[in-house]
């Protein structure tokens, strides 16, 4: 019952995710996302495959290109993330920022859910609640937005990550008519704090 709870939970975080599609635009790129999370996430649940990291705090780095697939704004992308060392059930809650080359930044907080495909190949899948600032870049109808994304790569064996990430962000026109939506796709390195510690000699 618990195990089912826990997949309902996780399961409507992908679909609210999927609902803040573009209202105007494809939503292709939302769909895929959508679909790709709730497979994940109903993988990982249904045989509760191993979780090596869920001990383990995380600093992410990145870049990228925003609005890559509308090609409206396009614009290089930066982000940093923290995720600690304990989880909800079996997702990780996430923090971070990122901005652009026309001056956009944003903040968000989230949750993401690892499914490890092998000991090394790991997929994870992540929504989150964004404030987000255009500045000269591309205006998504509303400072209020959702970060819904998946990422693939390779863990090694220190546990750190090298990652390719495609994330969709709207606000499903809850806010506002405009809502054409973005998608930043990025490469991302996660290094855990414990071998930071292990660098500086603590």
């Amino acid at each position: 019952m618990v195990r089912r709870i826990r997949t309902l939970g996780l399961g409507a975080l992908v679909l609210f995710g999927l609902a803040a599609g573009p209202a105007k635009a494809d939503p292709s790129s939302a769909v895929f996302i959508g679909v790709a999370a709730g497979a994940a996430v109903a993988a990982g649940e249904i045989f509760q495959t191993p979780q090596p990291d869920a001990k383990r705090a995380f600093i992410i780095g990145g870049g990228g290109g925003f609005d890559v697939i509308a090609r409206d704004n396009v614009a290089g992308s930066y982000q940093f993330e923290y995720r600690p060392n304990w989880q909800i059930w079996r997702g990780k809650p996430m923090i971070g920022m990122f901005g652009t080359t026309d001056g956009g930044v944003a903040a968000y907080f989230g949750i993401g859910y690892d499914l490890h495909i092998t000991k090394n190949i790991v997929v994870n899948l992540n929504t989150a609640v964004t404030l987000y600032n255009a500045a000269k870049g591309k205006h998504l109808g509303s400072f209020a937005v959702l970060r819904s994304g998946i990422e693939m790569g390779w863990r090694f064996e220190d546990a750190s990550r090298l990652m390719v990430s495609v994330h969709h962000m709207s606000h499903g026109a809850v806010f506002d008519d405009k809502n054409p939506g973005t998608e930043v796709v990025a490469v991302t390195y996660a290094v855990p704090v414990e071998n930071l510690a292990k660098l500086f000699g603590r």
